[in-house]
């Protein structure tokens, strides 16, 4: 074979070779073997079939074409698995040598590797068998969809994203009285009034990143309006609202489920007027049944007799309690229950509640313990009365199914910061805990039922008409709301509601007012003279933090102030103190995390006295804290006598062994600067320390390497989504740096990134570029301050 007719064949990986009339092989291209099956190497002399087995049984067939008989003769996809791990396919292709010479005719069998075409061949089959595959799903997914739509008892409008209807199902035709040409087009206002007041809540809600085969996202649920036929004819109606996302503008929009009301309102207004006459014409001679027993036993009458009317008396009023429960549900069920906004005392108001109850608490010796948050305003806007109603139903509930044990109460509050609505700018939180019967997964959904309750026995044992928990959460909805339980059988209960209001703005925390100016009645002034302290009070709260130092200040202290367990931890460690004066309920770190560290950290002997600042009156609780290290317990809020006593224990603590302490970190960890703070630095060491086998030197390099090595790929991603301008990343990337970046001490950046976050939320783009620009400076400086600390450990 001429050298041209080689190269051609190499330049397209096909090998040859070429064999006698007895299939011995007279010439073969190098690469053959590559080829051969089962490592059955040929050569020169060779029988082909050794290497090639699929000749076998073509004798005549190649007869035929030395015969000129035939032109050629092919084996397509031929399989070669022994070769590789992946399978080799080959084309076998067998001809007539036109070059034979005088040693006889030969044959020419040319092998050819066509892996390549045969995966790409079985890649385009298996792409068109799924397509074809997705087709159909998609095909039926459309039947299947249309099938559940037509048949749907509520009506349907499907909307474009400006608010103009594209589609209704059959309910919807029959209910709005359009055929759907007819409605084609309209704005949904058209039909569904007041849709409108809620257009900027739906667009709002539905400002959602989409995706190309995005969720339906929920934005309405359940909302009661009215809705206008093609006939004038208004229909009461509720509906729900869910924005489509998706990246093709054609199937973008909003989906309307509508119900229509007419029958259920009829049903809800004859159930009301019913409740409404039967209970109100119960009442009447009830009441005069009570009013006759209430004068009876101011007669004369025998203890038996006094009994008796007792019983009638009792009896009257629950059975009162009863009916006025049901005026009540079938009032809010109506909508004519109105709730008030009028200034109180909300701790005047819990307070009388609980001494209502106090007595049925003490027949069962539990204890009723009540905690309050001090952030909580004094002062608030509301309904007192409904307040006091849902709380009082709770807490007696926690009451009547409790038998052994407490019942704890606990406040706490939130700013809320709601757009167009000022007025409410506070949420409540009420949490009844009870250690009682404890309710069953599979029961929770009916508590909050009208009518209903756990299980029948409850009614028998403890009696009640099921409402109460259905009135309460009506009333913590009409007060902006919730309610909620979290329970576990045969353990207790905690039931939870909130309620939004909003503070009168003279209010003062009057309680802790009534210490401070208690504090200025028969204190000494010269106590610090007398028994020299240096103070750390560590409190959240600013008020607590004012009246605290006022307090000190009176006995002659002027303590150094720490706003959480973090911020107390690095006022000790560059600063002797004899006495912590120590919050337990922070954000960061708590005044029971910032004791164990401290307990850690420095020996008994020479660390300060800690003395536990809580409004926690429970005696578990102060158990847990003398056992943490604590020596001392104060209960919110306070007298100041009460204090100046618990000082008056202890005397000057010399803390020489914690200076030199502190001066070994300094050392070590070097000083603040403006770029790293080193007390941070020096807490991942401590922490490291605290944890059995881990070097702590080791860990803190290991630590600075990772975010040396991770920031920069953080910077990169800050850069693409703001190219992008993808503000979702942006925000998430910027976040993400400022807390790896607080974490390592790197104030100034965490301060930036933070900053970012804001100005992303804020959608200031045209300050966002120059921004980052000041971050990726800031980092270089944190950068080369790492780097030098680094070396230096």
């Amino acid at each position: 074979m001429d050298s041209l007719f080689k190269n051609i064949l190499s330049l397209r990986r096909i090998e040859y070779l070429i064999v006698n009339q007895n299939w011995q092989i007279l010439e073969l291209s190098p690469k053959i073997n590559i080829l051969a099956d089962n490592s059955n190497e040929v050569s020169v002399g060779k029988d082909v079939r050794i290497g090639f087995p699929e000749l076998i049984g073509i004798e005549v067939i190649a007869s035929d074409i030395l015969a000129g008989k035939q032109d050629n003769f092919e084996l397509k996809g031929v399989i070669r698995t022994q070769k590789a791990l992946n399978p080799i396919y080959i084309d076998i292709c067998i001809a007539n040598n036109l070059k034979s010479n005088q040693t006889g005719k030969q044959l020419l069998i040319v092998v050819e590797d066509v892996t390549e075409r045969m995966l790409l061949e079985q890649s385009l089959v298996q792409g068109a068998n799924e397509a074809n595959l997705l087709l159909r799903t998609l095909t039926a997914s459309k039947q299947y969809i249309d099938q559940v739509v037509t048949s749907m008892a509520d009506a349907l409008l499907v909307t474009t994203p400006s608010g103009k209807i594209k589609n209704i199902n059959r309910t919807a035709q029959l209910l709005l009285e359009y055929e759907e040409a007819e409605i084609y087009g309209k704005p949904i206002s058209n039909v569904l009034k007041e849709v409108d007041s809620w257009k900027a809540e739906i667009e709002e809600r539905g400002n959602i990143k989409t995706t190309l085969f995005g969720p339906i996202t929920p934005l309405v649920k359940e909302v009661e309006t009215v809705c206008q036929t093609k006939t004038g004819k208004i229909i009461p109606v509720a509906f729900s609202c869910s924005k489509v996302q998706t990246e093709i503008e054609h199937f973008q929009g909003y989906v309307y489920i509508i119900r229509d009301m007419t029958e259920r309102k009829q049903a809800e207004l004859a159930k009301q007027e019913f409740l409404a006459m039967i209970s109100h014409e119960i009442r009447t001679p009830v009441a005069a049944v009570i009013g006759m027993g209430d004068i009876l036993l101011n007669t004369d009458l025998t203890t038996q007799q006094e009994e008796f009317v007792e019983t009638i008396c009792n009896s009257g009023k629950a059975l009162l309690e009863i009916i006025n429960d049901i005026l009540d549900f079938s009032k809010v069920e109506s909508g004519k229950l109105e709730i008030e906004e009028e200034p109180f005392h909300l701790n005047s108001c819990i307070e009388e509640a609980i001494s209502l109850l106090l007595p049925k608490a003490k027949e069962k010796k539990l204890e009723i313990i009540f905690h309050k948050n001090p952030e909580i305003p004094e002062v608030i806007v509301g309904d007192i009365s409904r307040l006091r109603q849902v709380f009082i139903n709770l807490l007696s509930n926690a009451i009547k199914f409790t038998e052994t044990g407490n019942i704890e109460i606990l406040l706490t509050s939130r700013k809320r910061q709601i757009i167009g609505n000022e007025r409410n700018n506070y949420e409540i939180q009420f949490a009844v805990k009870d250690t009682g019967v404890g309710i069953p997964s599979n029961r929770i959904d009916r508590l909050f039922k009208a009518f209903s309750q756990v299980n029948s026995s409850i009614t028998r044992k403890y009696g009640g008409t099921g409402l109460g928990l259905a009135i309460c959460k009506q009333l913590s909805e009409l007060m902006g709301g919730k309610i909620w339980v979290e329970t576990e059988p045969d353990k207790g209960s905690t039931f939870y509601f909130t309620i939004s209001t909003r503070v009168v703005k003279t209010q003062l925390s009057h309680e802790w007012e009534t210490k401070a100016e208690e504090s200025h009645l028969n204190i000494d002034a010269t106590v610090a003279e007398k028994n020299p302290l240096k103070i750390l009070l560590v409190e959240d709260y600013p008020t607590n933090q004012k009246i605290i130092t006022l307090m000190l200040q009176r006995m002659g202290y002027q303590p150094d102030i720490a706003n959480n367990g973090l911020e107390a931890l690095s006022a000790l460690r560059h600063q002797s103190y004899d006495v912590v004066l120590m919050d337990m309920q922070m954000p960061e770190m708590d005044g029971m995390t910032a004791t164990e560290y401290i307990c850690q950290e420095w020996d008994i002997s020479v660390r300060p006295r800690i003395i536990a600042l809580t409004a926690s009156a429970m005696s578990s609780n102060k158990e847990n804290y003398l056992a943490s290290g604590i020596d001392d317990f104060l209960a919110k809020p306070f007298p100041i006598q009460q204090l100046m006593q618990l000082l008056n224990k202890y005397r000057n603590h010399k803390q020489e062994a914690s200076k030199k302490t502190k001066a070994s970190h300094r050392e070590y960890f070097g000083q603040n600067n403006s770029t790293i703070d080193a007390t941070a630095l020096q807490e991942i060491y401590r922490i490291a320390d605290f944890n059995c086998g881990v070097d702590p030197r080791i860990f803190l390099l290991e630590t600075i390497d990772d975010y040396l090595e991770e920031t920069p790929k953080i910077l990169q991603k800050i850069e693409v989504a703001l190219s992008e301008d993808n503000l979702k990343n942006l925000q998430l990337f910027a976040h993400k740096l400022s807390s790896s970046s607080a974490t390592l001490g790197a104030n100034k950046l965490a301060a930036l990134c933070t900053q970012l976050e804001i100005m992303v939320i804020s959608e200031m783009r045209d300050e966002i570029a120059e921004h980052i620009s000041k971050v990726e400076a800031e980092y270089e400086k944190v950068e080369s301050v790492l780097l030098e600390k680094r070396g230096k450990y």
